[in-house]
């Protein structure tokens, strides 16, 4: 049974952050997905986006269980070719 696992992301491009509900055994890709859907009005959407978190980039085949991720935790998607972490 997965868990609901509601997440902070932030979208580069955007001015607002997000609260996204992603399940604990949601790949990172979908989360992605997620937030450049709900931020569709105001960022156009980029391919081959990045997720990272904490400074590390995100796998993103890897679940938001096998990421580590918890509740409220912060995560930050970025355009390809941009090499920026971010803490």
């Amino acid at each position: 049974m997965s868990v609901l696992v509601p997440l902070y992301g932030f979208l580069e491009g955007d001015t607002i952050g997000l609260i996204v509900l992603a399940h604990d055994d949601d790949p990172i890709a979908r989360v992605i997905a997620r937030l450049q859907h709900s931020a569709r009005w105001r960022v156009a959407r980029f391919e081959g986006a990045r997720a990272f978190h904490a400074g590390r980039e995100l796998d993103p085949d890897q679940t938001v269980a096998e990421a580590g991720l918890s509740a409220l935790e912060r995560i930050d998607v970025r355009a390809p070719g941009d090499g920026a972490d971010v803490s």
